[in-house]
């Protein structure tokens, strides 16, 4: 679905020193990037889920899984479901949509450090008028690559934890 969606989101980037990463089959990733730290906050942003270490656990070790990226949000979410996480299923299924946006975006990162002449990633909003946070995050120049544009290690996380993030990224080349 990610592909899917970079590739959508590709056909309107805008012309010039900014790509699309694309990661071919063969180099795809093993280990999933998901840590401790990134599902605790993103429950922490969904107070509907529950918020106990026995569910961080079963969630960590779901998403860890490099198979829950094949199967997808729903599926493992009627898995979780049936093993004994106590959550309703729409609501986890959103939330497991959230972390699914959350790694391919990580792992499209990952695997934008090693192409030639990358520079950093460049954030673009995904509303016609974004949230003032989120245009703010897409319009700074902090590292003086231009505006929106981040190297690799400071790429800001999502600002909305629990919900789908509020931009979306492309590698940028120097040209």
């Amino acid at each position: 679905m990610a592909y899917l969606l970079d590739y959508i989101k590709s056909r309107w980037a805008p012309k010039g020193s900014v790509v699309t990463a694309g990661v071919p089959p063969e180099q795809r990733v093993d280990r999933i990037p998901v840590t401790p730290e990134l599902i605790s906050r993103h429950l922490a942003g969904a107070p509907a889920l529950p918020q106990t270490d026995a569910a961080h656990t079963v969630l960590y070790t779901a998403l860890s899984d490099p198979l829950f990226l094949q199967t997808g949000a729903r599926q493992l979410a009627q898995q979780l479901i049936a093993n004994g996480l106590d959550a309703e299923l729409e609501t986890l299924v959103k939330w497991l949509t959230v972390l699914t946006l959350e790694v391919t975006r990580q792992m499209y990162i990952d695997a934008a450090r090693d192409r030639d002449g990358a520079i950093g990633i460049r954030l673009f909003p995904i509303a016609a008028q974004p949230e003032a946070g989120i245009a703010a995050l897409c319009n700074a120049d902090e590292y003086g690559l231009g505006a929106g544009v981040y190297p690799f290690d400071a790429v800001p996380a999502n600002p909305t934890p629990g919900q789908t993030c509020g931009f979306y990224i492309r590698v940028v080349i120097d040209d």
